[in-house]
């Protein structure tokens, strides 16, 4: 009696394939709702431009296309070519000329994606990065004040993390991806915002 008592427990303990089914993809669901809660989505595109331009009268948008020679022109400068050769900038306007340009750039951190608003003088100096959204869990995402390091920096050799710009402890990923894109960004503007020889001047309403 007690044998058969013991295997009527164990049946009872066993699940059909289908509830195990359930339980790994309500376990997924979970997961995945958890790294919903991690998202952070800090500016819509509006409030990016009004951040990043404050000064403008006017912000216009210039869509770039670049040449084969041209994207590989940017890899050379940054280190890393565009991820598309269709980019978008941001042109900022007041009193007649061009004052700032701006590229929205979205990437991944470790898995997951962030975006940031890198802004440039026209003379190619950084002005402001902007972090717009991240969604990697918050102890990997970049400060203000980390991010306040690329300002008025150039595209130079020293622009890269552990020389003009301090790392991250523990997120090293992310401080390394970000230094990346704002190379890339203002290697972009370099190669795609100069004026043709002879036309107007760097900044001047064409």
């Amino acid at each position: 009696m007690g044998g058969s008592s013991g295997r009527r427990e164990g049946r009872r303990l066993r699940l059909p394939l289908a509830a195990w089914f359930f339980i790994v993809v309500a376990t997924g669901v979970l997961v995945l709702d958890l790294l919903d809660a991690n998202a952070e989505v800090y500016h819509s595109r509006e409030s990016a431009l009004r951040l990043a331009f404050p000064d403008a009268d006017s912000v216009t948008t210039r869509t770039l296309t670049l040449s084969e020679d041209e994207a590989q022109e940017v890899s050379d400068r940054s280190g890393r070519r565009p991820d598309s050769r269709l980019v978008q900038v941001y042109e900022a306007w007041a009193g007649g000329t061009i004052r700032a340009r701006g590229i929205i750039d979205t990437h991944n951190v470790r898995s997951l994606p962030e975006t940031i608003f890198v802004v440039v003088g026209v003379d190619h100096r950084v002005k402001a990065v902007h972090l717009l959204a991240f969604h990697e869990p918050v102890q990997y995402r970049a400060s203000s004040r980390w991010l306040e390091q690329f300002e008025d920096e150039t595209l130079d050799r020293d622009l890269v993390v552990r020389r003009d710009i301090a790392g991250i402890a523990g997120a090293t990923m992310t401080a390394n991806v970000i230094t990346a894109a704002v190379r890339r960004c203002v290697a972009t503007i370099e190669v795609g915002c100069a004026p043709p020889p002879g036309q107007y001047s760097e900044g001047a309403a064409p």
